[in-house]
């Protein structure tokens, strides 16, 4: 079906003039944007002219690395194996940490103001380190390996669920808990009966999504000695085991793809 034509004689609608300060804020931007990444070039030491002369080194790389070592498959499927199992246990006692957490740091439900704004610094205060801060703080603390990398998912999941849940939990109906209290329910009624079932299919939403990202937030963490494939992979990259290596990214490309798939299909039918 085409679009229908205006009717003639009906002048068209015009672009509203741009002022000249207008103009002028837009060419600065525009100057600054220009030096700011001419600056950051300058610093990294970006220079086409330097992966041009590398281009036959990229080829030697391909070349070693191509075909994958398909012989080396047996021996990833035990870390795999770790590796999901990292993402589940840091998923899951994340996810059950992030509920109270939420609930504590959304404004219509917490019990009081300091409470209120302690949940919301504790949660900028996890957001603001990344994964591989926890893996290699709790590898300092518990030693490396898969234990590491569960607690580091774990710090992790509670940012990124609590965070997305009190968002939730503050755009609720908030007739169905002013009627729980009108009634006479305390706090705990107020939570259980009129905030957790409207929030409850975005929170299992909420968990499953951090699963994904948990999966390959694992893989990296290994790299740092936080247990799982990552920890065969660093190894095989260091000894120059490129076949391998290859092997290695296309299953973990193939597996998070998978996951990916089947934790949207499951989202939506949530949400």
């Amino acid at each position: 079906m085409t679009a229908a034509a205006p009717p003639a004689g009906r002048p068209r609608p015009r672009q509203p003039p741009v002022s000249w300060g207008g103009r002028l804020r837009l060419s600065l931007a525009a100057v600054a944007a220009a030096a700011l990444t001419l600056w950051s070039a300058r610093a990294v030491g970006f220079s086409a002219h330097e992966l041009l002369t590398n281009l036959d080194k990229i080829g030697r790389l391909l070349d070693d690395s191509f075909p994958p070592d398909w012989s080396f498959w047996p021996r990833l499927v035990a870390p795999f194996v770790e590796t999901l199992q990292i993402a589940v246990i840091g998923t899951v006692a994340g996810s059950l940490i992030a509920l109270p957490l939420a609930v504590l740091a959304a404004r219509p439900v917490s019990p009081a103001r300091p409470v209120y704004y302690a949940g919301r610094n504790l949660m900028n205060v996890l957001r603001t380190m990344p994964d591989l801060f926890w893996a290699m703080l709790f590898a300092s603390a518990v030693g490396f390996g898969p234990f590491a990398g569960a607690l580091a998912l774990t710090v992790f999941t509670v940012a990124v669920v609590s965070k997305l849940l009190s968002e939730s939990i503050e755009a609720i109906d908030l007739g169905l808990l002013e009627a729980v209290r009108a009634s006479g329910g305390g706090w705990w009624e107020t939570v259980r009966f009129s905030v957790l079932p409207q929030v409850l299919p975005q929170y299992v939403s909420y968990a499953l999504y951090a699963f994904e990202i948990n999966v390959r937030a694992s893989t990296v963490l290994g790299l740092v000695g936080a247990g799982g494939i990552g920890m065969v992979l660093n190894t095989q990259r260091t000894t120059f085991e490129y076949s391998r290596v290859t092997l290695i990214v296309l299953v973990i490309f193939a597996i998070v793809l998978v996951i990916e798939q089947v934790s949207e299909a499951a989202r939506r039918r949530l949400v």
